[in-house]
């Protein structure tokens, strides 16, 4: 039964209720006059948050392969350090291009320059990227910023960062077989050694691919069936392997250097020292590419009606493990491996590549 004590306190409180403190009255009064303020604030509390979540290594799990990114156009350099992958793109249809970076943990992709000459070759150092569009070598941070021009005429396809130099390659370019080399600060640009290359009528035919470290200078020479580490002047070349067909993708690990035959789809290792070359597995697909460390070498196998298969060949030879079904018209563009996880960009078409990660 209510009581008059009961509907005076109900009353009580429903007026209070409806009565603003004079703290909300501020607040109301501080939003409307400060709208600006409150964009600021919000865009601050952005801003921490974005701070909290800085670029991380791979996350990608092992069953599926994990999409990081799209690229317009087809994938030519390739590269990676502790967070992000690096990559030269062109589109053919619109003659446009760029290098940009994709974060590994799959948070993101980002231009860092457009381009209007075709790129080529990319490599890395600490702070910066390294990349060819045409003849011309330049260098931009890898944040970004102003590109910088190192050399108007580098002629090369293929290029490698080692200690405080750049080295390069022409590839397929040009009729002479070449290796350049010019401070990674920039300065005078040198050509090592020089050669007219000896004419083919099936490619490739130069100085395909270059790898360098504190031994030497490694190249495949395609045109000449031969594998050659050069000093790192260029001056006392030693063969590793000849009588090879067509020597073209490689990579150095430890004391050995893995490479495939372009056109007979084989993969190869050979010491560092030289001494018989041995076939590790075949049937690789046309011009495959190829990325190595301890854990094994990863490659493409041609699969039937012109499809691929991403493989893995143990270290020093085995049985394959099969990682990922390539579908043609699809190919596998650029491979690349960490600790964690194998990338590769995989080409859909002339207008669309695809970056993917898998947990190795």
């Amino acid at each position: 039964m209510r009581t008059w004590t009961f509907d005076f306190r109900l009353t009580l409180l429903i007026a209070v209720a409806m009565v603003p403190s004079c703290e909300d009255k501020a607040l109301e009064k501080k939003k409307e006059a400060t709208p600006a303020a409150a964009s600021a604030v919000a865009a601050a509390s952005f801003t921490a948050r974005a701070a909290e979540l800085p670029p991380a290594g791979c996350k990608a799990g092992r069953d599926q392969p994990a999409e990081l990114g799209v690229v317009v156009g087809d994938v030519h350099g390739f590269a990676h350090d502790g967070t992000h992958l690096y990559y030269s793109s062109w589109a053919l249809y619109g003659g446009r291009g760029e290098v940009g970076t994709v974060r590994k943990d799959g948070k993101g992709l980002r231009a860092l320059s457009s381009v209007t000459l075709e790129p080529r070759g990319l490599s890395l150092d600490t702070n910066d990227v390294y990349y060819t569009t045409g003849i011309r070598l330049s260098a931009i941070a890898k944040a970004g910023g102003d590109t910088r021009i190192l050399a108007p005429q580098f002629s090369s396809q293929q290029i490698a960062v080692h200690a405080d130099d750049v080295y390069g390659v022409p590839g397929d370019y040009g009729p002479y077989d070449r290796i350049a080399k010019i401070p990674a600060k920039g300065g005078e640009a040198k050509e090592l050694l020089t050669s007219k290359r000896p004419a083919r009528e099936l490619g490739p035919n130069g100085f395909s691919s270059v790898a360098v470290d504190a031994s030497g200078i490694y190249v495949t020479d395609s045109g000449g069936n031969r594998l050659v580490r050069y000093s790192l002047e260029g001056d006392k070349p030693k063969i590793l392997a000849s009588r090879v067909d067509k020597p073209y993708a490689l990579a150095i690990v430890g004391p050995d250097v893995y490479f495939n035959l372009a056109q007979k789809g084989e993969l190869m290792i050979v010491s560092k020292a030289g001494g018989a070359a041995r076939k590790l597995a075949s049937g690789l697909s046309i011009k495959a590419h190829i990325a190595a460390d301890e854990k094994g070498v990863y490659t493409t196998l041609a699969g039937k009606d012109e499809s691929q298969i991403l493989v893995k060949v143990p270290a020093k030879g085995g049985e394959l493990t099969p990682i990922a079904p390539v579908p043609a018209p699809q190919t596998v563009e650029a491979i690349a491996l960490d600790g964690d996880c194998m990338y590769w960009a995989q080409r859909v078409d002339s207008s669309k590549t695809v970056m993917y990660a898998l947990a190795r």
